[in-house]
């Protein structure tokens, strides 16, 4: 077995445990997100032959030009963790008591530049967005993604830092635009990083060459981590950051305490970004 589907099958294990606590929570909004994380994320499979040979060069049981199967099951085993893991309720109530902590102490600072970046008006979290507006959102999403991912293929840097700095551009704006996602963004890098540290660990110890054999270190930093390099945790966290909000921030769905009944001028309060009028019907809906 060459060492990247080992890798691939200890991230599958991972998976199907993530898979079985879904299914045991029976929590069905829960499940839609697992399989829409897996699958969707599989896509980026199609990716493969920009990090071939620039970044890697992997081996494969099944190979054409620079694509390769392993590549298709990687990306599906960590679209499912990464986008469900985060929000167990345990650690979903352990990093939104965090997050709200150092929120607390940055918003003094961030103060100032409330009026100048239009964060004094409602969130967009407040109101449930029509589905115009949910495609424009998406739009936004898609650009800022291509346009970050552009801008770095210009500055000669190797296209893992390329992906990396277009993964946390998307996870800043998530957090910008949707702030009660924004716990997503970190915790999402935290614990896909500790997920994919102990695959990195497991298949460095049995193919103890792997990391020199396969990756074009004259082109990287050349900085060890754990005995891999440096840009393999780079790319678990600012992957996590990236995917574990973009379920809710796609679909517009939440999860928490429906809203009581909204009086009418508050609703037209908290429609106010939108310039319209939302009945109280409209916003009664799922916080996360």
């Amino acid at each position: 077995m060459n060492p990247y589907l080992f890798g691939c099958l200890i991230l599958l294990a991972f998976w199907a445990l993530t898979l079985a606590i879904v299914l045991l929570k029976g929590n069905k909004p829960n499940q839609h997100e697992f399989w829409w994380g897996s699958l969707v994320c599989s896509l980026l499979g199609f990716t493969e032959p920009l990090f071939v040979p620039a970044y890697w060069t992997p081996p494969s049981i099944l190979a054409f030009y620079r694509w390769d199967a392993e590549s298709f099951l990687f990306c599906f085993a960590i679209g499912g963790i990464s986008a469900v893991a985060p929000e167990w309720r345990l650690w979903r109530r352990s990093f939104q008591t965090l997050d709200a902590a150092l929120w607390r102490l940055v918003r003094a600072v961030l103060k100032p530049f409330r009026r100048l970046t239009g964060t004094d008006s409602p969130p967009l979290d407040e109101v449930h967005l029509t589905a115009e507006e949910l495609k424009r959102e998406n739009a936004l999403l898609i650009a800022i993604f291509l346009g970050s991912f552009g801008f770095t293929a210009h500055t000669g840097l190797n296209v893992i830092y390329n992906a990396a700095l277009a993964s946390v551009a998307m996870g800043v704006y998530i957090a910008w635009r949707r702030p009660r996602l924004r716990w997503q963004v970190w915790s999402g890098a935290l614990l896909f990083l500790l997920v994919y540290t102990a695959v990195l660990q497991v298949v460095g110890r049995i193919y103890p060459t792997f990391y020199t054999d396969h990756w074009n270190l004259k082109d990287l930093s050349g900085i060890w981590l754990l005995d891999a390099p440096i840009e393999e945790y780079i790319f678990a966290a600012t992957l996590g950051a990236f995917w574990s909000p973009l379920y809710e921030a796609w679909r517009d769905e939440r999860e928490a305490p429906t809203l009581a009944a909204v009086q009418p001028a508050d609703t037209l309060q908290m429609a106010g970004i939108h310039g319209r009028r939302v009945a109280a019907n409209d916003i009664e809906h799922k916080y996360r």
